[in-house]
């Protein structure tokens, strides 16, 4: 009888070892390395920005034109901080496609090939066709590249560095670009040539550069 208990409960184990189920884990979910970082001479100083350090973050972002059912887009990416107010944003435009909606995305092989055929882009104001920096003061001033600058101004990005990679939060171009341009702010200042001078005064235009050499920015573009 003692035997034959044992026998039963051995069987019951059997069965439930049968019944139970495999657990399933599911497959790794893809996710993107997005990670930026700047460093140049701006006005003869040196300036970095490191993700994580003195609140600044990574921020891409799109400027898009729809008209007649076509959209231009221009591509921006800028390093920005809750504490700091300097930051810097490049910019590349423009992509069109057809978009009747003005609602809709480029296709993405359309968005990898755009940026892969400009790795030297010309500079261009409001990166309708090209290239645009903007740099932002201690003061909140904004100085802005100028296509027609008859300065030197470099752009390059590596082509070994732009890649294009995706995961459930969206589609990146991932870059690392190194120029050098002149920036301009334009300020408005009392005409001192008018003589005698107006109540209230007259003001005339007068525009100030600062040089950005030297610049490494690494980031990336989304979609």
């Amino acid at each position: 009888m003692h035997k034959k208990g044992i026998f039963i409960v051995g069987l019951i184990g059997i069965i439930a070892a049968s019944c139970t189920k495999h657990e399933i884990i599911p497959a790794p979910t893809p996710s993107v390395d997005l990670k930026c970082s700047f460093q140049g001479d701006i006005g003869g100083a040196f300036v970095e920005y490191t993700e994580n350090v003195d609140n600044y973050t990574c921020f891409p972002s799109i400027a898009k034109q729809t008209l007649n059912g076509i959209t231009n887009a221009q591509y921006l990416f800028s390093m920005s901080s809750t504490s700091q107010i300097q930051s810097v944003q490049i910019a590349m435009g423009s992509l069109s496609w057809s978009d009747p909606t003005g609602t809709q995305t480029p296709a993405l092989t359309l968005f990898n090939s755009f940026f892969t055929a400009n790795d030297m882009p010309n500079y261009s104001d409001l990166a309708l066709n090209g290239f645009e920096v903007t740099y932002r003061d201690a003061t909140g001033l904004y100085w802005k590249s100028d296509e027609a600058s008859p300065l030197a101004q470099t752009v390059a990005f590596n082509p070994n560095t732009i890649k294009q990679e995706s995961d459930a939060s969206g589609d990146y171009s991932l870059f690392t670009c190194d120029f050098a341009c002149p920036v301009y702010h334009t300020y408005v200042v009392v005409d001192i040539s008018v003589i005698p001078q107006t109540t209230p005064p007259t003001m005339r235009d007068s525009v100030a550069s600062i040089l950005i050499e030297n610049a490494i920015y690494k980031g990336y573009f989304k979609r």
